[in-house]
């Protein structure tokens, strides 16, 4: 949620920023960067984003800013116009279409994402840092939404039938993706040195019962995930934990056992393997849900894929000078070849 809130903006303009075909000229008027119809895309919009992309720079462990003039340069500045040229055709659209977002949407969005960065401050720091007003987060909020309905609608009649399910299950190829690996429900204590290993061992070899595993895992393990959980660790495929000598453990002990001290990287650990499932593979019936929602959303990525190229090709859109991202994101021109 805090990148959809801090950075709509980019989730925008890199999930579908389309390098759009038109021409520049001097039809755009001044204080535009583009027109989309009869509508202008003004300099100011551009600047808004390009401040915020900017300020993406900024954060921690993030690559420095591309220089003006480099090719990196020329290709974040024609995502953002992809951006904001994007969000007026999709407007433009969705009232042909009759599709619209309601304020109440809106601030019940913003209601939602406040929650979930947990609270007021804490969005208003983080919209801070980005660069980012509560206005713009509101507008750039709608717009994102408004793009969500219209590809929704577009997309609304993409159908999957049993026979392309079938296929997709029945291909060699796709095989894979339904296996179930074997998985192993386990529980551990985990101690820091191997003599507290061994004296946990012969506590619960004395008495496994859940009731002393309980009492010796809150006690003596480190583990602050399963320490008040009895040790427990779920069921999961023991390669899952990407950990191979505790994996090794867990494949090596039968249901029902306690392991000697398991050395790993965390430290010392006592295991018990409470019950293993064998692998297997999902029926049909098991996978087709899967594979029709994945079909499914392929289908409807094309379908947006071609409607979006259809309406930029008749929106007549016109970009001015040094705005239009065919020219910022060409190729050069190969240098000439040297003469004797």
């Amino acid at each position: 949620m805090k990148k959809v809130i801090v950075a709509a903006v980019l989730l925008g303009l890199l999930a579908s920023a389309l390098a759009f075909a038109a021409c520049g000229g001097n039809s755009v008027p001044a204080g535009a960067i583009a027109t989309v119809g009869d509508a202008t895309v003004t300099q100011e919009q551009f600047d808004q984003i390009w401040a915020q992309a900017k300020a993406s720079y900024s954060a921690e462990g993030a690559p420095p800013f591309p220089k003006e003039g480099t090719a990196d340069y020329d290709r974040l500045k024609a995502l953002v116009v992809n951006y904001v040229v994007q969000n007026e055709l999709i407007k433009q659209q969705a009232a042909d279409m009759n599709v619209t977002v309601t304020q109440q949407q809106v601030d019940e969005y913003i209601k939602q994402a406040t929650q979930q960065v947990g609270g007021q401050k804490k969005l208003d720091a983080l919209l801070k840092q980005q660069g980012v007003t509560m206005e713009q987060l509101k507008t750039q909020s709608e717009a994102r939404m408004l793009e969500d309905a219209v590809r929704a609608k577009v997309g609304a009649n993409a159908k999957v039938t049993e026979e392309q399910i079938k296929a997709y299950y029945n291909d060699p190829a796709n095989k894979a993706q339904f296996v179930v690996p074997e998985s192993v429900d386990a529980r551990h204590v985990l101690v820091a040195t191997k003599a507290k290993a061994e004296m946990v061992q012969k506590l619960l070899a004395a008495d496994p019962s859940a009731a002393n595993w309980a009492k010796v895992a809150k006690k003596y393990s480190i583990d602050p995930g399963t320490k008040d959980k009895g040790g427990s660790l779920g069921s999961r495929p023991p390669e899952a934990y990407n950990n191979p000598p505790f994996a090794k453990a867990l494949n090596s002990l039968k249901a029902g056992k306690i392991s000697q001290p398991v050395k790993t990287s965390f430290g010392w650990h006592i295991v018990e393997v409470l019950k293993k499932t064998p692998g297997s593979s999902k029926t049909f019936e098991e996978a087709k849900p899967m594979i029709e929602q994945s079909l499914k959303f392929q289908l409807q990525a094309k379908a947006w894929e071609t409607w979006l190229a259809d309406a930029q090709k008749q929106a007549n859109i016109l970009y001015a000078s040094g705005f239009d991202p065919k020219t910022l994101t060409a190729s050069p021109s190969p240098a000439p070849s040297p003469t004797s």
